[in-house]
């Protein structure tokens, strides 16, 4: 039950910056816009806005990655597949307090500080979530020998997050992993059990503990992206690559939506001189949100092999956004991802390097995929979450221990 525990602890702290965004709202980085019409791109800065102050909204995600090519290997068995339906529910204030911490480089916020916002934001945050994981084989296999516990094929998850608890069907899981339900029987485990996750992290901070290392990877790993994504240098570097276009307007429920088509030429910039630059300053701002020095000597060796890395992706390097806008109220309607490139290049970095490949790998040419879909729908009017009827409740002093004590 521990790594279950942490496992949720995980996934729902993906929400904060992943969910909805944020009046003392500070200004965001504009929107790439290319050679779009000031119109169009005002339209893109518009539902930026008005995105970030939903207050709740219902949302659907499908995730399909994969590798073809590789020989003796069926394309199912690296086929990655991942289905969310989700209602969502945040304090807009809260989340730009969020934001506004993992963007912020000259006064960063203090352990204590980070943690009490943290606290804030789960004791108001909603979430009811269905999930749907099917792993590779192969990923599988490598689970099972880990864990000596077969894998299911098709992992099916249902979390609920409402007032500081996270909330977890254990019945569902039990139907997907008969090893785990059979273990969970054996500590008197069915239904939804909850724990009070804020409390977990209040508690820590009271006592001087360390907040859990997954939580603050995550934040970390948060606050990375956003600090790139707003560094005025780095988005100059990358706006001459940067195709947008509006397509034909299309309608979602009856509403009128602009359609807007992002791209990225990777083998032009690869092939600047300023590529170099955007690495080193990928590379700082990763070693300032680990406080780990840079060793100058590595550092050049990796952009190196990064760049040659990059020259040979970027030859076959496909990434494509799609996003439709409504044209009235421009709420993100729903948004699509592809990237695709070919990995033989990797392979022939690797057979310089004197790295010898297995047999079967020898004159593949694998192409990695990837397609993420998502949708949004009642903004500001999704349905209320509720607590999930005779849930037991995991005490915090058992959530460190070998078996759980559960009170209803």
């Amino acid at each position: 039950m521990k790594m279950l525990v942490i496992v949720l602890l995980s996934l729902a702290l993906l929400w904060p910056t992943a969910a909805l965004a944020q009046d003392e709202f500070t200004p965001l980085p504009p929107p790439f816009c290319g050679e779009l019409s000031e119109a169009d791109c005002q339209l893109l800065t518009d539902s930026q806005e008005l995105m970030r102050r939903v207050s709740s909204m219902q949302s659907s995600l499908t995730v399909r990655s994969g590798l073809v090519g590789i020989p003796d290997i069926t394309d199912e068995d690296l086929l990655f597949e991942l289905a969310m339906d989700m209602i969502m529910h945040v304090d807009p204030a809260l989340n730009e307090a969020m934001r506004a911490a993992a963007q912020s480089v000259d006064e960063p916020l203090s352990m204590e500080e980070m943690g009490d916002l943290i606290v804030k934001f789960y004791e108001t945050f909603g979430l009811d979530m269905d999930m749907q994981m099917a792993l590779p084989r192969v990923i599988r296999e490598v689970i099972e020998a880990d864990t000596d516990m077969p894998f299911p094929e098709n992992l099916v998850m249902r979390v609920r997050m409402l007032d500081g608890y996270v909330y977890i069907d254990t019945d569902a899981l039990a139907e997907s992993i008969p090893e785990l339900g059979a273990d969970m029987q054996s500590e008197g485990i069915s239904g939804w059990i909850g724990f009070d996750m804020a409390g977990q992290i209040a508690q820590q901070m009271a006592t001087g503990a360390a907040i859990d290392d997954s939580v603050m990877q995550s934040m970390q790993g948060s606050m990375t992206v956003n600090q790139l994504m707003a560094d005025e240098e780095i988005r100059n570097l990358l706006e001459p690559y940067v195709t947008v276009e509006r397509l034909d307007d299309e309608e979602r429920d009856g509403k009128s939506v602009a359609v807007f088509a992002t791209s990225v030429n990777l083998r032009r910039l690869v092939a600047r001189p300023d590529f170099t630059q955007l690495l080193r300053q990928v590379a700082d701002a990763l070693s300032a949100a680990s406080g780990e020095p840079l060793d100058e000597r590595e550092l050049g060796m990796t952009i190196l092999g990064i760049q040659l890395l990059s020259n040979m992706l970027a030859r076959s390097f496909t990434f494509e956004v799609l996003q439709a806008v409504g044209v009235d109220t421009p709420y993100l309607y729903d948004s699509s991802l592809f990237v695709q490139f070919d990995l033989s290049g990797l392979f022939a970095l690797l057979a310089m390097s004197g790295e010898e490949l297995p047999f079967e790998l020898r004159g593949a040419v694998p192409v990695f995929t990837l397609d993420v879909d998502v949708s949004y729908s009642d903004f500001d009017a999704a349905p209320a979450i509720e607590k999930p009827d005779g849930a037991q409740i995991i005490p915090l002093d058992s959530l460190n221990e070998e078996s759980i004590n559960l009170i209803s």
